[in-house]
């Protein structure tokens, strides 16, 4: 993982970004992978982020920046009184005190540089999910042999079509006030949720705005970007035995025309490179 392993993330990313530039000088090239804790990120599944990572994305005007948004965020909730949402104004001191400690200091400058237009949003989102170069795939999860694929270009193509359609369907619902754009992700399932079901029970379902978008946030769990099949989530390279996989894994690579497949993602013991099914995944 890039990110979300310590506070120095920016710096790791910025590293990167220097080394692609640099490298053709020298003859050289880097070929930097998008993997699930960029997507996490980039669609705001921030479990892993910590106040120290927020901290190094906060400036002077942070203090004005939560401000802002706090008293936005409490007019979001306001236009949404009555829908029988989880979520409510904070009722006290306390409460506010709280809702600033979940979005410390850096918290919406972090959002906002992960977004469609920011520094690292914009350069996550022009790099690809795999790769093969010679006979060799490169990959950050692993690639699942009973994955529906035909091409490593397809399924890269997948990956990055699902984080373009999160932009367009994370933009049509703050612009229609379904969600606040600066929900985490997790906030935003459960809002569109409750939103939803309070249509119906009110028998207004044919009012909802945004009706499409919703159902495509609901249904996040068949997106490849977040599937435990997807490229960027799959363990099984690296868990199951390989007995189980060698078979279709070999038919899978003979599909691709290549050798063998590197991955990282699953966390070994040893810490050191690992070589599976006969040098065919390392």
């Amino acid at each position: 993982d890039v990110v979300d392993r310590g506070a120095r993330t920016r710096e790791c990313l910025d590293l990167l970004m220097a080394l692609e530039r640099q490298a053709p000088r020298t003859g050289g090239k880097v070929i930097t992978l998008v993997g699930n804790h960029e997507v996490m990120n980039v669609i705001g599944d921030l479990r892993y982020v910590t106040p120290a990572i927020f901290a190094t994305f906060a400036t002077p005007d942070s203090g004005q920046t939560r401000e802002r948004a706090y008293k936005d965020y409490l007019k979001f909730l306001a236009a949404h009184d009555g829908h029988g949402h989880g979520a409510v104004p904070p009722a006290d001191d306390a409460a506010r005190q709280a809702w600033m400690d979940e979005h410390p200091p850096g918290f919406f400058e972090h959002r906002e540089a992960f977004g469609p237009g920011g520094k690292y949003g914009k350069w996550i989102r022009s790099h690809h999910a795999a790769v093969q170069v010679g006979d060799g795939v490169f990959v950050h999860g692993g690639l699942n042999p009973a994955l529906d694929f035909a091409t490593l270009r397809e399924l890269d193509e997948r990956v990055m079509a699902d984080v373009r359609a999160f932009d367009t369907m994370w933009r049509a619902l703050a612009d229609a006030g379904v969600i606040w754009r600066y929900m985490t992700f997790a906030e935003a399932v459960r809002f569109a949720e409750e939103e939803a079901a309070w249509y119906v029970a009110a028998d207004k379902a044919g009012e909802i705005t945004a009706g499409r978008e919703i159902l495509r946030l609901l249904d996040y769990k068949n997106w490849i970007t977040v599937s435990a099949d997807g490229p960027l989530w799959y363990r099984g390279l690296a868990t199951e035995p390989e007995a189980t996989l060698s078979g279709p894994l070999t038919a899978m690579l003979e599909r691709l025309r290549a050798r063998y497949i590197v991955a990282g993602h699953s966390v070994l013991v040893t810490k050191e490179v690992t070589t599976r099914f006969d040098g065919r995944v390392f």
